[in-house]
């Protein structure tokens, strides 16, 4: 069974305490920090770093689990001493997962620099999620990376993860972010199947042109909220369905308690509906061909 969870960017304003007790109070099951308040670098937030034995002992109490650690950072760039400075912060943070008990932490897959390409990119950013490897097996923590940037559809992202070859390292996937592409959930979720270890989930208006006109309450845009649970279900997927919110909180959404609460009543009952377990392809015009019918042998 699914779980659902939501980003502290969605409540910036709210202590951990606050986020903690209501998000038990609103029946998510875990919640995602990709900041607190109105720091976003979590290594400098005293309070996680001075007192990891209290963060755990806040999740507990309240039977809400830490899901993932969040960070603003990028193995992108074309230049070495950027990238060696990016996985230092990227190992403090797996050690400060480590500390807290938190089994994933998930970073951008970034952007194509000027002067460089795509292929040339990919690779370094495989490089350096190979080089890190061992220190995620070593405090025992999963590495997410997610689409967006310059890479916001399913394919380059499976072909990133697939290289790295390693279960320590899978993907966070966003939708919204392959919606300005275009792409919808008929052909990602398929695609990146296993490799997805978290789900992001917001809404938005799109126009024809994949140009994002405004963010949405939950399951109010053309995001395909429903479906991709649906799909989701069709791949046995069972982990997290994490509600995030941009990093700028626009006007067209509603206040913190209004929208949280709407994205878990609107996740909790396409959760729960009954259904019919999909095939991934089910209602894909690009579904491949299905065999027409049984040749026996012996005949033509």
């Amino acid at each position: 069974m699914m779980k659902i969870g939501f980003s502290s960017l969605a409540c910036p304003g709210w202590d951990l305490e606050t986020i903690v007790a209501n998000a038990s109070e609103m029946g998510f099951d875990g919640v995602e920090l990709q900041g607190l308040q109105d720091e976003l670098e979590l290594p400098l937030v005293p309070e996680l770093t001075s007192q990891p034995e209290r963060v755990r002992q806040i999740f507990q109490r309240s039977s809400v689990e830490l899901v993932c650690l969040g960070i603003p950072a990028t193995l992108s760039s074309h230049r070495g001493q950027v990238v060696a400075r990016q996985k230092a912060v990227v190992t403090s943070v797996i050690e400060l997962a480590a500390k807290l008990g938190c089994p994933y932490v998930r970073l951008d897959v970034g952007k194509v620099q000027r002067w460089d390409n795509r292929r040339a990119a990919q690779s370094r950013i495989a490089e350096a999620l190979i080089s890190l490897v061992p220190v995620a097996c070593h405090f025992g923590v999963t590495l997410l990376v997610e689409n967006g940037g310059d890479f916001p559809g399913s394919q380059e992202l499976w072909f990133l993860i697939d290289a790295v070859g390693h279960p320590a390292v899978q993907c966070c996937w966003n939708q919204c972010q392959a919606m300005t592409i275009g792409e919808r959930p008929t052909k990602s979720i398929p695609c990146l199947g296993s490799k997805i270890g978290l789900v992001h989930l917001c809404d938005a208006e799109f126009d024809e042109h994949g140009t994002l006109l405004e963010y949405k309450p939950l399951g109010e845009g053309n995001v395909e909220v429903a479906r991709q649970i649906e799909l989701l279900k069709g791949i046995v997927y069972d982990r997290y369905l994490v509600f995030e919110s941009p990093e700028t909180r626009p006007e067209s959404l509603p206040a913190p308690e209004d929208v949280l609460g709407k994205a878990a009543k609107t996740l909790r009952e396409r959760i729960d509906e009954q259904q019919s377990i999909l095939s991934a392809y089910k209602g894909d015009k690009r579904a491949p061909p299905m065999a027409s019918r049984v040749t026996v042998p012996g005949t033509h």
